[in-house]
This record gives structure tokens, C-alpha cells and sequence, in this order.
């Protein structure tokens, strides 16, 4: 039997939390007391959200998109917030001394804290590639890259590797998914069990016009945005205004084509039926 989640009446709806610098355009103005949400706060990385979520351990979170399009028939999107990137996204790396398309039968470190950005990866590596590695989950994939691994790299730890790796070994994986498609590739979305949503419907519309409210005000006062992610995570400032301008933080129609495109590529096929 699946975890029932939280539905007390009065008890705030339990919220997942991304620990990484990119959803500064969006937290940064409920740190700062800009807008307000009754929620209680858990922050991760994106696979623990994931499992928590779909567990009933928590009621709505930022999650991998390739998590939220496996589990649709228990989640449902939460308003049009989402992390996406519509070329370079800085922040999802392959770190590589072999070229990726050399990489046939080549063990790759993987981090364990991304979904979307191992999917990613293989789905490239497979249909743009022609290769099938096969994918090493370590503790430290920036460790590997150091020592001479090829390694999938995410999240604070690639904006690291920026500035630690060669660059000819470096591979955006945001601007290979727009070469190949045209379109925008959707590493995240927030999302709300479904169970929840049919319960709270008034506190679940609630905070995903917080969130939308919040997006508005971290766009409007980028300085504040760009301080609240050196005080997370210290680097120069140029670097996270380039950052913050390469993502996007709307679900919009082109977006949502990619996070269709992407669907059809990661999601299992059924198997045709033979007529009988």
C-alpha cells in the first residue's frame, strides 16, 4: 500500500527543497521574507526528492523532470515552474578524456544525485553517438573527472569543474540536446502528488502562486539572487550572472515541447500488439 501523505487539516504541506544554487532565482525571495509560503521545508539532492515524493514523505518538490514524466500517473505538475535551459546550461556536464564518440563500452562515473542528467546523457550518447557505455554511480564524479575518468557531472559540482577540467574535455549537455533537437531540454519541474492535489486544492494553488510570485520578484532583483548564491556557494559574480541567464525558469510552450521530446525518447515503449 502505498504511503498516504500528509492531509491534517492545518498541518503545512510538507515541501522538497533542491540543495543546489540554480533554484536561487526562485528561493531566494522566501529566504529573503519577499513572499511568503506555509510550507515545511526539506532540502536534498534532486533523486532523494524524488523518492521522497513519490513515497508520500513529502507533498510537493522540485524534482528530476525524467523522475516526474516516469511517475505521471502519481504527480502532476505544480503551476509552470521548472529549471530548463534553451542552449548551454553551465551546470550538467560530460567530462571526458575520450571523445564521447569513442565512448562504446567506456565505464562513466555518474553522480547519484541527478535523474534527469543520467537520462540525458544516455539518451545522447545513444541517439546522437551511437554508443552504449555502461555508468559507474560514485561518490565524487568530480573526484573521477579529476582523476581521468570520463564522469557526468551536476549541479555546483560542474561549476566547479569549469575551472578544474580541461576545457576540450568538457561537454555541455544542454547545448548538445538543443544542437541535436532545437528545443529546450527540462532538467527539473515542480510537482505535487496527486493525492494531495485532489485533498488541498486550495493550499496546493496557494503555493504555486507563491512560487510563480517568487520567480517574479527573483527576476525583478537578480542582485539579490546572485548574493544569496555567493553566500551558498562562493563563486565570482560574473559567473553566476552568465549562470542565472542561461537557465529558464518558466514551463512555456517550447519547453514543454522538449520535455515531450525528451518523453518520447526516455520513456519505455510499449510493445505492439500482434492481432490475433
Amino acid at each position: 500500500m502505498p504511503a498516504l501523505s500528509n492531509t491534517r487539516t492545518g498541518e503545512p504541506l510538507r515541501y522538497g527543497r533542491m540543495g543546489f544554487v540554480n533554484v536561487a532565482p526562485i528561493e531566494t525571495a522566501f529566504d529573503a521574507g519577499a513572499v511568503a509560503r506555509d510550507v515545511v521545508e526539506v532540502s536534498d539532492v534532486p533523486t532523494r526528492l524524488n523518492a521522497m515524493l513519490v513515497a508520500g514523505e513529502l507533498d510537493v518538490a522540485a524534482i528530476s523532470a525524467a523522475h516526474y514524466l516516469a511517475h505521471r500517473d502519481e504527480l502532476a505538475l505544480l503551476g509552470d515552474c521548472c529549471i530548463a535551459s534553451d542552449g548551454p546550461v553551465r551546470s550538467v556536464l560530460l567530462v571526458s578524456p575520450i571523445p564521447p564518440a569513442l565512448l562504446e563500452g567506456a565505464s562513466i562515473a555518474v553522480t547519484a544525485q541527478s535523474a534527469s542528467g543520467r537520462a540525458l546523457l544516455a539518451t545522447l550518447l545513444e541517439h546522437v553517438q551511437h554508443v552504449r557505455p555502461t555508468y559507474d554511480v560514485v561518490d565524487d564524479a568530480l573526484g573521477a573527472a579529476r582523476a581521468g575518468r570520463p564522469a557526468l557531472i551536476i549541479g555546483d559540482d560542474a561549476l566547479v569543474a569549469r575551472g578544474a577540467c580541461p576545457p576540450a574535455q568538457i561537454h555541455d549537455l544542454g547545448e548538445a540536446w538543443s544542437r541535436w533537437t532545437g528545443l529546450p531540454f527540462v532538467f527539473a519541474v515542480w510537482a505535487v502528488r496527486r493525492d494531495v492535489a485532489r485533498r488541498r486544492p486550495a493550499e496546493v494553488a496557494a503555493l504555486a502562486a507563491a512560487l510563480a510570485e517568487a520567480r517574479a520578484w527573483g527576476t525583478a532583483h537578480r542582485d539579490a539572487v546572485i548574493e544569496a548564491a555567493i553566500a551558498r556557494k562562493p563563486f565570482h559574480r560574473g559567473l553566476y550572472a552568465d549562470y542565472f541567464t542561461r537557465l529558464r525558469y518558466v514551463l512555456d510552450e517550447r519547453a514543454q515541447r522538449g520535455l515531450a521530446r525528451f518523453a518520447d525518447l526516455f520513456l519505455p515503449k510499449e510493445p505492439a500488439r500482434v492481432p490475433r
